[in-house]
């Protein structure tokens, strides 16, 4: 014992360079430590049945809560006294030996009260470096827990208590790098693990967290591809996120993705290695902050108020929080707008189960939250569904293709109606009827503006938020992409064509007056005007925040489509659209491909679609994720393209065979 308390003394001196003044976000950081060692290891004192499986572990377990409870009641005063209270309650409960499952629930849930309410400090400002942190295991840590992670026997090191054997993959799975920063900064109570918090600053701190899982996971040879596996997964790649994930909550959600042992282990490691960065977008994370949201406003519908306000406080600080200072670099204004709605709904849950407001929020922006959020979360729920959507900035494709889609789409479907105008206008001069072509102005005007009134209907059905409205983007993703490969093959829209000037020629000539022809303008261009509502809508969705990109495609699509029209007028028959349509055909097919692709990963981020990983490979501009219900779909969607165009195909050589035997016959 002499020995290692030398050691120790040492270590914090040789460390002494580092010291690190009074940090911020430091203030009840022991508190929300001492409650997340209740939460991890009071299963370990308390057994299901309420019998005492540890008389040491459930006398600490007493004591980390009282401790919590008086720092507390000195750093937060009258602001935590409710908190406080609670921790009190709580010790009550844990002297009865209430059952793990409750005492775990009410320690997490005070523990994230504490933290979203004073803002407590708990996750790496900067990416972690792992070489920094190996220097300081060897120079700190490696005399109790080995120097390759492998802890002599405590009886060797005269200790108490058996130290971590850190290079043990079952002695870390139910750790997390923050658990490991709370321990490393206040130690662990009634053991020989001393605190660093003197020694090491915050950054420091970390970076020997993040090091202790390399240990257990060493870096993979292809460290790629575990990333690439852990990416199809839809895992956090965010080193913020990654702080608050253990190791099996992670594992299980790889092997939940249909991920061998073997390849979850591998993913994991890869995640665990570093190198650490900020995510570049924050998708994955603004998405489970949306699912939680609903979740928690089920839980409320259901009178579980006090979980659904548990999971208020998780999805802001699990979800929400890790990527808030990338958010808040491109928006101050819309982050604080998000924190307001949070605390709106809190208050809400509250108000609603007669207690008080949950306290104020050191994040909120000033001004009271919404009004109409007294007792029921939904209105401030909505608000915030519409904020974090406006946060979520996906869109793989980038505004190179949602312009090239936009000018597609505009040119493809303007030229089509176009041409049916022209053919309307072209049958009523061979009918002698040139008196009736107003009416056909009037159909094709009257046309565009009922397809504005189909824009606008569309906005307000994808107005709904939540699940609901996660389930219409997705399906309205996905009939665009069918409707996309109907529309656009070359050969099926020649044969579209033909029905319908076929049918406007026969209607056309019978028409006994112009409100017929009206009418048959009319539903030949609002027929278009509705593809081009659903094709517009659903390249939005599939690139949000490239608005701008899409509105300068159609802008251009638009203007060469008048060039065209100016040209069929001047040139006649000398100028073929075919070749045009083929082309803008060609390029939303692959648009279909693509939307389809990303449409499936649209609707797996928000649970409506199994996720399978068949691999760590993917290429977000082209839609293609490495999981077997977007791969599947993907190529059922090109094997009916080149199914269709072989069996048009042919038909094409025996209509030409079939009319070079009528020739013969003739001749």
């Amino acid at each position: 014992m002499p020995v290692l308390r030398l050691i120790l003394i040492f270590s914090l001196i040789a460390a002494a360079s580092e010291r690190a003044v009074a940090q911020p976000g430091q203030s009840l950081r022991r508190s929300v430590a001492l409650l997340d060692y209740v939460a991890g290891d009071y299963a370990r004192a308390i057994g299901a049945d309420g019998q005492v499986l540890s008389p040491d572990e459930f006398a600490e377990q007493q004591h980390f809560i009282e401790e919590a409870a008086q720092e507390l009641r000195e750093d937060a005063g009258a602001q935590g006294a409710d908190l406080a209270r609670r921790l009190d309650a709580l010790h009550g409960r844990i002297q009865a030996r209430a059952p793990p499952r409750e005492v775990v629930a009410q320690a997490r849930d005070i523990r994230d009260e504490i933290a979203q309410r004073f803002h407590v400090a708990l996750l790496p400002t900067r990416p972690p470096d792992l070489r920094r942190g190996a220097e300081l295991y060897a120079q700190a840590c490696a005399a109790c827990h080995g120097a390759t992670g492998h802890a002599p026997a405590k009886e060797s090191l005269e200790l108490p208590t058996q130290p971590t054997s850190f290079a043990a993959p079952s002695e870390l799975k139910s750790l997390s790098p923050q658990r490991v920063f709370s321990a490393a900064t206040y130690g662990v109570p009634n053991t020989a693990m001393p605190g660093y918090e003197g020694a090491f600053d915050d950054a420091a701190r970390w970076d020997l967290a993040y090091f202790v899982f390399t240990l257990a996971h060493p870096l993979p040879a292809n460290a790629e591809r575990g990333r690439g596996l852990a990416h199809a997964a839809l895992l956090p790649s965010d080193y913020r996120e990654l702080a608050t994930q253990s190791d099996e909550a992670l594992i299980a959600k790889l092997t939940g993705a249909g991920l061998s042992e073997r390849d979850a282990e591998y993913a994991l490691a890869a995640l665990r290695g570093g190198p650490f960065a900020a995510a570049r977008d924050t998708s994955t994370g603004i998405a489970e902050t949306r699912r939680e949201v609903q979740k928690a406003l089920a839980q409320a519908a259901a009178g579980d108020r006090a979980a659904a306000k548990r999971t208020i406080i998780s999805a802001y600080l699990d979800h929400f929080e890790p990527h808030e200072p990338a958010l808040r670099a491109r928006d101050s204004r819309l982050v604080s707008d998000i924190e307001r709605e949070f605390l709106a709904i809190r208050t809400a849950l509250d108000a609603g189960k007669g207690g008080p407001p949950g306290g104020p929020s050191a994040g909120a922006s000033s001004g009271p939250p919404a009004q109409d959020a007294r007792g029921d979360p939904r209105p401030p729920a909505a608000r915030l569904d519409a904020l974090l959507e406006r946060a979520d900035v996906r869109g793989p494709g980038g505004a190179l293709i949602a312009f090239v889609a936009a000018l597609a789409i505009a040119l493809r479907e303007g030229l089509e109606a176009a041409l049916l105008v022209a053919a309307l206008l072209a049958l009523l001069r061979k009918a002698g009827r040139t008196g009736d072509a107003h009416a056909v102005h009037f159909g094709w005007v009257a046309a565009l503006a009922a397809g504005g009134v189909t824009w606008w209907a569309a906005g307000a059905l994808l107005g709904i938020s939540g699940a609901r409205r996660e389930l219409v983007e997705g399906a309205l993703q996905l009939v665009t992409a069918a409707l996309l490969l109907y529309a656009s093959h070359w050969l099926l829209a020649a044969a579209t064509a033909r029905r319908v000037v076929s049918f406007l020629s026969a209607h056309t000539l019978q028409a006994g007056s112009a409100l017929v022809v009206f009418g048959l303008s009319f539903a030949a261009i609002y027929r278009e005007m509705f593809e081009v509502v659903l094709f517009f809508r659903g390249l939005l969705l599939e690139s949000p925040g490239e608005g701008g990109p899409v509105a300068l495609g159609a802008l251009v699509g638009l203007l060469f489509l008048v060039a065209l029209v100016a040209a069929f007028q001047k040139l006649g028959r000398r100028l073929k659209p075919r070749p045009l349509l083929l082309s803008c055909g060609i390029l939303l097919c692959a648009l279909a491909v693509f939307m389809v692709g990303n449409g499936i990963r649209a609707l797996q981020e928000v649970g409506f679609v199994p996720l399978t990983v068949w691999g760590g490979f993917e290429v977000p501009a082209l839609g293609v994720y490495a999981t077997r219900e977007g791969l599947l779909s993907q190529a059922i969607v090109l094997v009916l393209l080149a199914g269709s165009a072989i069996w048009a195909g042919v038909r094409g050589r025996q209509g030409g065979d079939t009319t070079s035997g009528r020739a013969t016959a003739a001749a």
